[in-house]
């Protein structure tokens, strides 16, 4: 690829510095809940230069963290990749998106966040032409699909809408039940079937911060020199519903 113009860089290096760490996530945490067509499509994503995806659902659906687990399968693959959660950066300068088409890929989560805000709409809108013409991958994850997200510029829906678009459904017991198994295994982590049960019954709903909360018994664990039981976990259980309920 050609060098991204000074300016550019300097911008691009100051927005990386500024991102929070991803979320410990591997797509085959998912493959132990059902979602293999879908862990399918992410793999050939991932190994064809200009590819697309979309995904969209609600909240707990997991987008946020498939889009972690795919950031980091890609680097596994010698790739470089970059997670932007436009949520969080809507009263920013969208000026910050140039120079990211120097990345291997570019995961933009909570896209929707700045749907209908006219300059926002453009920065994405020239971001997927330069991307797109550089050979980058593209993945985008939304509440909706790009037609009722609310996006006003019409170039920018006939791009998005160039992607191939998955639905994501909210996890059921059973699901969320062997994603926490799979990473708990990742980790060689030890959770009886009781403790599991009760980590999902009583746990966040949404599979990010199922796991979120599974990251931090870890390092609790470790810290207290403690194995995972349930009268270890409650009352981090607890803080974490307190939470959930704000």
């Amino acid at each position: 690829m050609a060098a991204i113009p000074a300016v550019a860089a300097m911008a691009t290096e100051q927005l990386l510095l500024r991102l929070q760490p991803r979320a410990d996530a591997r797509l085959a945490d998912f493959a132990a809940a059902g979602q293999e067509l879908l862990l399918a499509a992410l793999n050939d994503f991932l190994r064809q230069d200009s590819s697309l995806l979309y995904l969209y659902g609600e909240p707990g659906s997991g987008r946020s963290h498939l889009l972690a687990a795919l950031c980091a399968e890609a680097e596994v693959l010698g790739l470089s990749a970059v997670l932007l959660p436009l949520s969080g950066m809507r009263e920013e300068d969208p000026a910050l998106l140039q120079g990211l088409e120097g990345q291997d890929l570019i995961a933009l989560d909570d896209v929707d966040a700045v749907a209908g805000r006219p300059v926002w709409e453009e920065a994405l809108f020239h971001l997927f032409n330069r991307a797109r013409a550089r050979g980058c991958r593209l993945v985008f994850a939304a509440r909706q699909a790009p037609l009722p997200a609310g996006f006003h510029l019409p170039d920018l829906v006939s791009r998005l809408a160039l992607a191939p678009l998955w639905a994501l459904e909210l996890p059921d017991d059973a699901g969320r039940e062997a994603l926490l198994q799979a990473a708990a295994n990742r980790r060689g982590l030890v959770l009886e079937p009781e403790l599991r049960r009760y980590l999902v019954q009583r746990g966040p709903r949404g599979s990010g911060r199922l796991l979120a909360l599974l990251e931090t018994l870890d390092r609790q664990s470790l810290v207290a020199g403690r194995r995972l039981t349930i009268p270890f976990v409650r009352p981090w259980l607890e803080e974490e519903g307190r939470t959930e309920a704000l």
